[in-house]
């Protein structure tokens, strides 16, 4: 019964952080900056109209919207089938789980940076607005996500007091991101709201996951955590790839020159759909439990 009440408590906490966040959240006080009117939001994009449920609104970036929600989809697909294929295994539990919460954060995601961004921060609006409700739950669904594949890799690379370790920290980091998120909504304060923000918070996860594998792989020479650094050198290689697009500056000259949109986050989503697919090539067999 305690065990169930546990595997029970962390979807509930998830839920109600994401409750608070959505009836408390006062983040329509925060505006853009510099301000940008909705003419001008728009003009800086392409968009389109269509009809939802009988309304008619604006679709932006048509394009990068397929392709974040073929992203969000592909990552669900992989993370259902580690689940599908766990076993008894932890680990595959786990990073599947993350998965599908990485997978659902990319779909939320979407919703609000891409297709209906203009109807969420600027419909009827003197000024847009900073971000969107739709934002906070990608961040809390990313972070949760992350700490998942935190105890994925507790289970995966570490034994014993260090596995334990691992995977209390991975619940108690969830949580006290819950807490900034929330006080960042409620007051509102800009950054803690902000992703520049969540990876000032999270980064430090992944460093701590390639760390863990590489010591392991050190010590043990598998395969598994070989494939691990390998999948964590590709994820910064994405990150890379998103930064160079982004301070190159190109994505503004390649629309207004020949009118092509593909900016730096087509450029993020593109190379992610490469790296989950990469993943779960490099995970789908050895990704198992270390035996204590």
């Amino acid at each position: 019964m305690a065990q169930l009440l546990r595997k029970a408590g962390i979807p509930f906490g998830m839920v109600i952080s994401i409750l608070t966040v959505l009836i408390f959240g006062r983040t329509e006080a925060l505006l853009m900056m510099p301000a940008v009117t909705p003419e001008a939001y728009l003009a800086g994009m392409p968009y389109t109209m269509i009809s939802l449920l009988g309304k008619e609104v604006v679709l932006i970036q048509p394009s990068s919207t397929f392709l974040v929600y073929f992203l969000g989809i592909l990552i669900l697909a992989v993370g259902s089938y580690f689940v599908a294929t766990r076993k008894f295994e932890k680990s595959r539990a786990a990073w599947g789980l993350g998965l599908i919460l990485w997978g659902l954060g990319a779909l939320v995601a979407g919703t609000s940076y891409q297709a209906f961004g203009y109807e969420l921060k600027c419909r009827g609006r003197p000024l847009c607005l900073f971000t969107s409700d739709f934002e906070l739950v990608y961040l809390l669904l990313t972070a949760y996500s992350i700490n998942f594949l935190v105890a994925a890799t507790g289970y995966s690379s570490a034994r014993s007091r260090l596995r334990k370790g691992l995977v209390i920290f991975s619940v108690v980091d969830s949580a006290a991101y819950t807490v900034m998120l929330i006080l960042g909504a409620i007051i509102p304060v800009r950054f803690l709201v902000s992703y520049e923000g969540f990876m000032a918070f999270i980064g430090v996860n992944f460093l701590l996951m390639f760390g863990l594998n590489v010591l392991h792989y050190r010590k043990e020479r598998d395969r598994l955590n070989r494939n691990m650094i390998v999948v964590w050198i590709g994820f910064l290689l994405v990150n890379l790839g998103y930064f160079a697009a982004l301070y190159s500056g190109y994505a503004p000259f390649l629309y207004e020159k020949y009118g092509l949109w593909f900016n730096e986050n087509d450029v993020l989503h593109f190379l992610l759909v490469i790296w989950a697919v990469m993943g779960f090539l490099l995970l789908r067999k050895p990704l198992a439990d270390l035996k204590e």
